[in-house]
């Protein structure tokens, strides 16, 4: 019995088809891996369970209002008495303020989003008061690439009135529209990583 066999040209033909097979099997995964690596940064992003904003008195060091906030029952939720004051501004005070964010022993503002100019460019600090206050973003404070400053260290300037009211702190996350322009911010959405209020007193 005659075995036909395959010509040299057939042959040709199936070894062209497989190289293209296992190439485009190739390209797609490494697309794959290359999407999953440019994700990553913002996936892994972990819970914020502390925040603590300090103001120190331009004038006088001893002179401090601390904000804090520590999730001590780990359940993310903001409760009342997580929440601790400790000083009263002064009227007429020009305080320097910095903020600080933790999760857990981790700090989260070093390490999620100080790391990189992509980290800081998805995320925007927001602030809001009730009480006669100006504020304005410092010199030396973290800037977005649409010059937009993030809200890390800010100046605040107590009125020249005494009152009780409260101070509010934001974090937007891949806001679409963010300014800078009145020092407190603005920003679109509704994506915030946190949310908190305290209240305060300038007397």
């Amino acid at each position: 019995m005659k075995i036909k066999s395959l010509n040299f040209k057939t042959m040709k033909s199936i070894k062209f088809y497989a190289m293209a097979v296992i190439s485009i099997a190739m390209l797609a995964s490494c697309s794959k891996d290359n999407d999953d690596k440019d994700t990553d940064p913002v996936e892994d992003e972990e819970a914020i369970t502390k925040l603590v904003l300090t103001f120190t008195n331009q004038n006088d060091a001893a002179d401090t209002v601390v904000l804090t906030w520590d999730d001590a029952n780990g359940d993310e939720v903001i409760d009342a008495n997580e929440k601790t004051i400790v000083g009263e501004f002064n009227t007429g005070g020009v305080y320097d303020a910095v903020l600080e964010l933790f999760n857990k022993d981790e700090d989260f503002l070093d390490e999620d989003i100080l790391a990189n100019q992509a980290s800081i460019d998805a995320h925007f600090f927001v602030y809001a008061t009730s009480l006669e206050f100006t504020m304005a973003r410092a010199a030396d404070d973290s800037a977005r690439s649409d010059n937009n400053k993030l809200g890390v260290k800010t100046t605040w300037t107590a009125g020249a009135t005494a009152a009780t009211g409260d101070i509010s702190v934001q974090l937007f996350h891949q806001s679409p529209t963010v300014s800078d322009s009145d020092g407190f911010g603005t920003a679109a959405g509704t994506d915030t990583d946190i949310d908190i209020s305290f209240d305060v007193e300038i007397q």
